[in-house]
């Protein structure tokens, strides 16, 4: 796939809105920040949530995303990604298989998948995938059965890859430059959504005095 016709070769940030982590927080007053902070693309993550609601939040952040010129991506759902008219889908390794996803997308849908094995990206290579997310690289609590996996794994994944890469998994201000030297092309947030203009910032400053 070629990198100027993807929009995921656009994306420094990417920001996630996870229910376990806003808990009772509202995911659209969040996702309207993210957006306003410059982050052009925002995955909404709610495991176990009925179809019904779900659909009602998606549309009303797809509508936000609309009015920024922005992306919502819907993890593990392509039902509630069509019925809401999101951009795409984030698929993991035990989702449904990514062509079968991709039949229930528009031409132009977006997908994206989680790689925490070398032997992962080896498998969907061939794919007509966006853009993957690899980690977790650094210890986060929200993948408490996953070790970290260090920025060496980025490099590893990068022979592999030639669609845009995201380091995922306990990504700070501090260790933000690590995973962008081992080669990813921009970092994946949940906890650190607050502080994703401050993210950006690094990841412009880091790209401008790399050329």
């Amino acid at each position: 796939m070629s990198l100027r016709k993807n929009p995921a070769s656009n994306w420094k940030v990417y920001g996630i809105i996870d229910s376990k982590v806003i808990k009772r927080k509202d995911p659209e007053k969040i996702a309207l920040s993210l957006f306003k902070s410059g982050v052009n693309v925002v995955q909404l993550r709610y495991k176990n949530c009925p179809s019904y609601k779900l659909v009602g939040i998606a549309k009303n952040i797809q509508q936000l995303a609309n009015k920024a010129r922005g992306v919502l991506i819907i993890n593990d759902r392509p039902d509630v990604a069509l019925a809401s008219k999101a951009g795409g889908i984030h698929m993991g390794e035990a989702d449904m298989p990514l062509r079968t996803a991709r039949l229930l997308l528009t031409p132009r849908g977006i997908i994206g998948k989680t790689v925490h094995r070398v032997g992962e990206i080896k498998k969907i290579k061939f794919e007509k995938i966006n853009y993957i997310s690899v980690g977790p690289i650094f210890a986060t609590p929200l993948k408490k059965t996953l070790r970290k996996q260090g920025v060496h794994f980025i490099k590893k994944i990068k022979r592999h890859a030639s669609i845009p890469l995201f380091a995922i998994g306990g990504i700070n201000e501090k260790n933000l430059k690590e995973a962008l030297e081992a080669g990813a092309d921009g970092v994946c947030v949940a906890r650190a959504t607050p502080r994703a203009k401050s993210l950006i910032r690094e990841v412009e400053r880091y790209k401008r005095d790399s050329n």
